[in-house]
């Protein structure tokens, strides 16, 4: 049997110690020595570089990946959940793992080693072939949104293990680790070349549920049809995912490693919370995060407006959500024979309380310098009342017209929507209780506490208990970065120079783990997307455009690349 040679001049070491970071190719059985004698001499140059493709056909899929599960150690302190982790073969970019005869082992060393540099100095001289990129991306969000992954359950191991596939198969090495059985989270790591702090590609694998029967096609067989993939997660958040995956293999494709360490965290749990991903990589594996200076993540994206305009939001800060449960009390009976109050009617009146209450205006500093970066994008007299928000919001008009916008009006004030309604389940049985949840979203600076008692106040009624079901602070990142400014650099190259404005949004991500960790983290998602499109995440035939998905790739490869180099903490 013919050994394996190892390459040495392109094996990486781990920054833990002198351990290789994977095991190089070497030649395939269908490559004849001779063949390489000649290619080492420089003759038939050409044939030398086919037959490496050839042997790339053959060897791909038996070389592309090991998936091996680790237990967690029995003993020793360690109760750490079991991860799945796997590991690839190929080093040399777009080349396969090969063999080659023990006699020849150093002759086609030295030259596979040459043939390495020329191959990585002819990738970084070409363009990527965007438009194969996006088919390729259309093609892995569709085998994605095929996998179910409603949460709850989440189950998300399995969707995570499909975009582990595709990395290990580009040569990358990639973990996924799971919380608890079923609930995985994809990390990958590509190594840069300087000594920038990493960036990281931050998305979720977990969706919320889809009725099937409001759906113009079935929710989760991933259909490809007019243009658009749809799928439930299309946008929120697999095909974020997807791109961000692709832009990772883009940058592992063209030989131009980044001036840091780039690092795609697709997580587990983020739609219920993401204790179960993104907040228990930060807390169990925080070494998955790092010293890590910025992350990109979904939040905001570039919007299309009346007569084909383009603004780019990022997100900068969020919203704090508040999540309570109200629960009323009453006697239990037979529903022929009804109380004058019930559990059910206590709960009818305190929601209508809070229908009928409106919570006070407030314009914070991120939301009056958001509108004011808007403003010169628009004509008197709105221009101006833009530009002074708060002052303008004190006429009722203004005040009403402005707030017809749920965006906006969301901007402004503190939000409560009742969401989840629960009594009997039994039509002729009067319940003893009687819940509703509430999906409250608080601006940056409001004290639950304080909330919760206005809410007591709102709803006057003492035998009707709150219970808390989700807290977490506000959190914002600094709106001048670096970031920000590769942004501005991407829009100024692809997008024609369209503005670019740093958001506050209305909805929570995982972006808060990352700034309690110290991580500067953004809501950029690089697609072009109108409110058409926009209102179906979380609604009816969610869908993305083939057109996005080659873009978003493209866009997102720009922005980091553009990002200005810094100095290691």
């Amino acid at each position: 049997m013919p050994s394996r040679c190892p390459f040495s001049a392109s094996t990486s070491r781990s920054r833990s110690g002198n351990r290789p970071r994977s095991r190089s190719p070497a030649l395939g059985k269908g490559v004849r020595a001779d063949a390489w004698d000649r290619a080492r001499r420089g003759v038939d140059k050409c044939w030398a570089a086919n037959a490496l493709r050839d042997a790339r056909s053959r060897r791909t899929r038996a070389a592309s990946a090991r998936l091996t599960r680790c237990s967690a150690r029995a003993g020793g302190g360690d109760t750490r959940p079991a991860r799945l982790r796997l590991t690839s073969v190929p080093v040399l970019p777009h080349l396969p793992a090969v063999r080659c005869a023990a006699r020849s082992s150093r002759r086609v060393l030295l030259i596979a080693a040459g043939l390495g540099i020329l191959v990585a100095a002819s990738a970084r001289a070409a363009e990527l072939d965007w438009r194969r990129l996006g088919d390729e991306t259309a093609e892995l969000l569709a085998d994605v949104l095929r996998i179910d992954t409603t949460n709850p359950p989440g189950s998300e191991t399995a969707a995570a293990n499909a975009f582990a596939r595709k990395l290990v198969a580009e040569g990358l090495r990639v973990e996924v680790i799971e919380s608890s059985p079923g609930r995985g989270s994809l990390y990958a790591r590509l190594p840069g070349r300087g000594a920038g702090r990493p960036v990281i590609l931050l998305s979720h694998l977990d969706v919320v549920p889809a009725d099937s029967r409001t759906w113009r096609v079935p929710p989760f067989a991933g259909t490809r049809e007019g243009g658009f993939v749809y799928g439930r997660g299309a946008l929120d958040c697999k095909g974020i995912a997807t791109v961000e995956l692709m832009a990772m293999i883009a940058l592992k494709r063209s030989g131009e490693p980044l001036d840091r360490d780039l690092i795609l965290l697709a997580t587990a749990d983020e739609e219920t919370g993401g204790k179960a991903g993104a907040g228990w990589l930060v807390h169990h594996r925080p070494d998955v995060v790092g010293n890590a200076e910025y992350c990109i993540n979904e939040g905001d994206h570039i919007h299309l407006l009346a007569g084909g305009r383009r603004i780019v939001h990022v997100a900068v800060g969020e919203k704090t959500p508040f999540w309570v449960k109200l629960v009323a009390h009453g006697e239990a009976g037979h529903g022929s024979t009804p109380p004058s109050e019930t559990a059910v009617t206590r709960l009818i009146r305190a929601l209508n309380k809070i229908r009928r209450y409106r919570t006070p205006i407030r314009v914070v500093r991120p939301v009056e310098a958001y509108f004011a970066a808007l403003a010169p994008l628009e004509k008197e007299p709105l221009r101006t009342k833009l530009a002074h928000l708060a002052a303008s919001l004190d006429d009722p008009i203004f005040l009403a017209e402005f707030a017809r916008n749920p965006r906006q009006n969301a901007l402004v004030r503190n939000t409560i929507t009742p969401t989840v309604l629960e009594g009997s389940p039994k039509t002729n049985v009067i319940p003893s209780e009687a819940s509703a949840h509430l999906d409250c979203r608080l601006l940056p600076g409001e004290k639950p506490s304080e909330f919760l008692d206005q809410l007591r106040d709102v709803i006057g009624d003492d035998s009707i208990s709150i219970e808390t079901l989700l807290s977490f602070p506000a959190s914002s990142s600094d709106p001048d970065s670096g970031l920000i400014a590769a942004v501005r650099h991407m829009a100024a190259q692809e997008l024609g120079g369209a503005p670019v404005v740093p958001s506050v949004t209305p909805g929570f991500t995982d972006s808060h783990y990352l700034r309690e960790h110290g991580v500067a983290s953004y809501g950029f998602v690089p697609f072009v997307l109108s409110e058409d499109e926009e209102r179906t995440v979380h609604g009816t035939n969610e869908r993305v455009s083939v057109e996005n998905l080659r873009g978003g790739v493209r866009r997102l490869v720009d922005v980091l690349r553009a990002l200005p180099s810094e100095a290691p903490r």
